[in-house]
């Protein structure tokens, strides 16, 4: 017999038994439950037995107390008690227990109570036999008997008797005597002894039936404790023989099979499976017997394999730092591409300074030759005044200069004023002040002018206020050159220890837009909103690299017209800072942008990229352990967003 079939014969069997099992525990509870319900109801049907007893005898107590005192007291209890023995009135809480013993006084009855309903009704309600109920009924009707006995009495108290009828109509001399004989006498205990009777013969039979219910589901329980036993000691047995029948048939030649495994695993290729057999362990034997040879077979012709692949992994591990260093020198070459794109911009940057140093140097020298050929002794007390002025002045920077059209215009309203005081050159005079830029009154200018060698001293002031004005000029076109010179080491400096330095992210960002000044054009705008001012730990130019490049394409999307917001900001996760780099030009069409990161793509002319530059950006950023992301709409402009760790 197969494996298989054996288990599923173990296990059908097992099953049975299980099932068999459960099913005994049920009917066992059943039994149990039935047990209980049995005592509970003779319980029950005591109770209301001993219910009607305490009726009667509460009845009989109130009515002697009533017949002795004459207190309507214990009437009103007497009447109380069969209103709820009758149902007529609510039945109190807890009215099986001791009640009316405790009830001496008014204040001593409870306010709580329950449900309307007969002491006859609950009798059948509690499912007695006929012949059980017979003898209760039979009880309360003597009971009911006694009452009007006990009513009799009662009356006789307040002089009431009955009449023909038996109705209480008649009036007459209340006889106290003639109620204590009635309470008392020999037909008051008979009637007492009738009541008892049908009860005691109800306990016999309640008794009888309940002990024989009893001894039924007690002997039932023993049959079904028997069979559980039994039941239990099979699953036993079957549960043995489950556990001889499977490590004979599987634990063992497992336990063969896992130490020739572990043999074959320590390369001894000549350990034998001995085991043999026709069920389904055997055959896997016979299958693990042939994977053994090949597997052998196999291990000669991997060893051959390994020589190969080590000297082929030997020849990739070459070919893989010389890709790495072409893909660093194809880096480096693209920011040296772009920066050579900016050359002419740069070179056009320092000439300006350089044209403005050598302009201003003229001037000083005509300035110089003139101050110096001067004669002083001229210069009058007003002069020597504007002049300690006008120097104190040029050792501040200069503001407040007019554009052409306000100079003109100061320059005519001078003029005018000057001639209408008879000024000799009133338009070179006035041309004079106006490149003073001194805010004095015009009256100071009249009055120097009208003094005998005023306009000789106004040209000294000219002058003096010039060698001033282009020493500032020189010394801003130098700090302007210095700076680019900067820039421009910064950018194509290129760092080779392949380690991470602290970043300034807002000097990264300066030093690019500094370089690419010349390239934007008068109608770019550049908006810059650096809200963090932090560091980060990176490969600086790298990231220089990165804001070129995204700088350039933006510059490039615009055409010469529009705006840029560069905005360094942290981002919602707190471990990273995020650099927007926002265009208003013409977008990237939806057609094209899942691309626009894959090498050598490009949507400009031919000639004009080589589209490598925004997947040498995504690159760097991953290097970063960074993302890169970007929104664009046509006609609106793209936002690249990077995220970089701190």
């Amino acid at each position: 017999m197969s494996i298989k079939r054996l288990f599923y014969l173990i296990f059908s069997v097992n099953i049975i038994l299980l099932l068999l099992l459960a099913g005994l525990s049920i009917a066992l509870f059943r039994v149990q439950s039935s047990l209980a319900k049995s005592q509970e109801t003779r319980l029950k049907s005591i109770k209301l037995a001993d219910e009607l007893r305490q009726s009667s005898d509460d009845l009989t107590r109130f009515a002697r107390t009533y017949v002795v005192t004459g207190n309507d007291f214990y009437e009103k209890i007497f009447n109380e008690i069969l209103a709820i023995r009758n149902g007529e009135k609510e039945r109190p809480e807890n009215y099986d227990r001791i009640y009316w013993d405790f009830v001496i006084g008014p204040e001593d009855i409870q306010t709580t109570t329950g449900t309307k309903q007969s002491l006859q009704s609950r009798m059948i309600e509690a499912g007695f036999t006929n012949e059980e109920f017979q003898k209760l009924k039979k009880a309360q009707f003597n009971s009911d008997e006694l009452v009007n006995l006990e009513n009799i009495a009662m009356n006789a108290i307040k002089g009431i008797y009955q009449d023909s009828k038996g109705n209480f109509t008649k009036r007459a001399t209340p006889n106290r005597e003639y109620a204590i004989s009635l309470m008392h006498g020999l037909d008051y205990h008979k009637s007492k002894k009738e009541i008892m009777q049908p009860i005691d013969e109800f306990f016999q039979l309640l008794e009888k039936r309940t002990n024989d219910n009893v001894r039924k589901l007690e002997k039932t329980s023993i049959y079904l404790i028997s069979s559980m036993i039994g039941v239990i000691i099979l699953l036993i047995i079957s549960l043995s023989f489950s556990f001889i029948v499977i490590k004979d048939k599987v634990s063992n030649p497992i336990d063969q099979l896992t130490k020739v495994a572990h043999e074959i695993g320590n390369q001894n290729w000549s350990v034998q499976i001995q085991y043999e057999s026709k069920d389904e362990i055997g055959r896997l034997a016979s299958a693990f017997r042939i994977l053994k040879e090949k597997i052998s077979s196999l291990i000669q012709d991997i060893n051959e394999s390994n020589l190969n692949l080590s000297k082929s992994n030997q020849d990739l591990s070459q070919a893989l730092v010389e890709l790495k260093a072409a893909e660093e020198q194809l880096i480096h070459s693209e920011k040296m591409s772009t920066l050579g794109q900016l050359v002419a911009g740069v070179a056009h940057e320092i000439n300006t300074p350089l044209g403005t140093i050598r302009t201003a140097i003229s001037n000083v020298e005509d300035a110089m030759t003139y101050i110096l050929n001067f004669p002083f002794e001229q210069i009058s007390l007003s002069a020597h005044t504007l002049l300690k002025s006008i120097m104190e002045r040029d050792a501040e920077p200069r503001s407040n200069y007019l554009s052409g059209k306000e100079r003109r215009q100061k320059k005519k309203e001078f003029a005018e004023l000057f001639l209408s005081h008879n000024i000799a050159n009133a338009e070179h005079a006035a041309d004079l002040i106006l490149d003073i830029e001194m805010s004095f009154p015009f009256e100071t200018w009249l009055a120097l002018l009208q003094e005998k060698h005023g306009a000789s001293s106004l040209e000294l002031l000219h002058k003096i206020s010039r060698l001033y004005s282009n020493a500032h000029n020189i010394d801003n076109s130098v700090e302007r050159a210095s700076k680019i010179v900067f820039a421009l080491k910064s950018y194509s400096h290129r760092d080779n220890s392949g380690e991470k330095t602290n970043i300034s992210l807002a000097e990264s960002i300066e030093t690019v837009l500094v370089i690419y000044k010349s390239m934007i054009k008068s109608g770019i705008e550049i908006i810059k909103d650096f809200q963090w001012a932090g560091n980060i730990s990176g490969y600086a130019d790298e990231l220089s690299q990165v804001w070129t490049n995204l700088i350039h394409n933006a510059v490039q999307a615009m055409d010469g017209n529009g705006e840029i917001l560069i905005r360094i900001e942290r981002d919602p996760n707190p471990n990273f800072v995020t650099v927007s780099i926002q265009d208003s030009g013409k977008g990237i069409p939806p057609e094209v942008q899942d691309k626009i990161f894959d090498p050598f793509f490009t949507t400009k002319g031919r000639g004009e990229g080589t589209g490598l530059g925004l997947g040498i950006v995504k690159k760097i950023i991953e290097k970063h352990q960074g993302e890169i992301m970007f929104h664009s709409e046509v006609g609106i402009g793209t936002n690249f967003r990077v995220r970089l760790p701190l």
